[in-house]
C-alpha cells in the first residue's frame, strides 16, 4: 500500500530550513533597543519633571488664591489667634515645624530626611496644616487631631476656600492625614502670610541675607525680585508660597540661585 507524501515530508538528501535568529541578529536587536531606550527614557524623565513643576505651580497658585479669598471674606488673614497673640514679626511663615499634640517636630521629605527649620521665630511654630485646615473649614485633621479651627472659630461661615486632593501617604502630593499639604515630591509647601497688612511679606527663609542678598549690590535689590528692608528681604505680595523642588532640600548657607536652593519653585517668580 502506497503512503501519500506531503510537502512537509523530508525529501531525501534535504533538510527543512531552520527558522529563528542567529546570535548576531539578536545582539543587533538588543543594541537597537538599548539605543532607543537611552534616547526615550531621559525625554520621559524630563516630561515628568516638567509636569510635576507645572502641578506645583498650580497648587501654589491655588493656596495663594485661597488665602486672598479668605482675606476678602473676613477682612483678615487665616493666621490662628494663638500665633497672632504672641507674634513679634510683621509676617508669619507656616513652615517645616509640625504640631503633633502638645509637641512639635520637624517634617521630612520623601526620602525621610529631616528638613531644616523653616519657621517664623517664636513660641508657636507650625506647618501649612493649620492654614489649610482653616481654608478648608476643618475642625479636625483626618488623623483625628484637632485643628486651630475648633468650633469653626477661624472660619465661622464654613467656606471651603481651597480645593485640594486628600491622600493617605506622607510622600504623596496632596493633603495628608496629618493635614500637611505636600508638593509633587512629598515635601510641605511653605506659606508666608502678611501679618501686619502692609501688602508686603518677608519669608522666614528667603528673607535672610545669606539666601537673598546680591553680591556687591549697589542698591536694595535682592535675588528673585526681593527688596532689602529693615527686617530682611521682602516681596511685594501679601502671600508667598514656595516648594523645596525635586530634591526636597533647602539650605540657608547657600544663595537662592545656587546649590540645593536652585530648584526651589517660588510663587512670586
Amino acid at each position: 500500500m502506497k503512503t501519500k507524501t506531503t510537502n512537509l515530508d523530508i525529501v531525501k538528501g534535504e533538510r527543512l530550513p531552520k527558522h529563528g535568529f542567529t546570535l548576531v541578529e539578536l545582539l543587533v536587536v538588543i543594541g537597537i533597543i538599548s539605543i532607543l531606550a537611552a534616547m526615550i527614557l531621559p525625554a520621559l524623565g524630563k516630561a515628568k519633571d516638567s509636569a510635576n513643576k507645572g502641578k506645583a505651580r498650580s497648587e501654589m497658585q491655588n493656596i495663594s488664591g485661597a488665602v486672598r479669598a479668605y482675606e476678602a471674606e473676613y477682612s483678615r488673614f487665616p493666621i490662628p489667634s494663638q500665633i497672632t497673640d504672641q507674634l513679634k514679626t510683621p509676617d508669619y511663615t507656616f513652615g517645616t515645624m509640625h504640631m503633633s499634640g502638645n509637641s512639635a517636630r520637624l517634617l521630612t521629605n520623601a526620602k525621610g530626611e529631616a528638613l531644616p527649620n523653616i519657621s517664623t521665630k517664636g513660641r508657636v511654630q507650625v506647618s501649612n496644616a493649620e492654614v489649610v485646615a482653616i481654608l478648608r473649614a476643618q475642625e479636625r485633621f483626618r488623623n483625628g487631631r484637632p485643628t486651630s479651627n475648633r468650633q469653626h472659630r477661624m472660619n465661622p461661615k464654613k467656606v471651603n476656600f481651597l480645593n485640594a486632593r486628600d491622600v493617605t501617604s506622607a510622600t504623596q502630593s496632596g493633603v495628608g492625614t496629618d493635614g500637611v499639604f505636600r508638593d509633587p515630591w512629598g515635601s510641605p509647601y511653605i506659606v508666608t502670610v502678611d501679618a501686619n497688612y502692609d501688602g508686603k511679606t518677608i519669608d522666614a527663609f528667603y528673607g535672610q541675607g545669606s539666601v537673598s542678598a546680591l553680591p556687591r549690590a549697589n542698591n536694595n535689590e535682592g535675588l528673585n525680585g526681593l527688596t532689602k528692608v529693615k527686617g530682611g528681604y521682602q516681596a511685594n505680595s501679601p502671600v508667598l508660597v514656595w516648594s523645596l523642588g525635586p530634591d526636597g532640600l533647602a539650605s540657608a548657607s547657600e544663595k537662592a540661585n545656587q546649590g540645593v536652593n536652585k530648584d526651589n519653585i517660588l510663587s512670586w517668580q
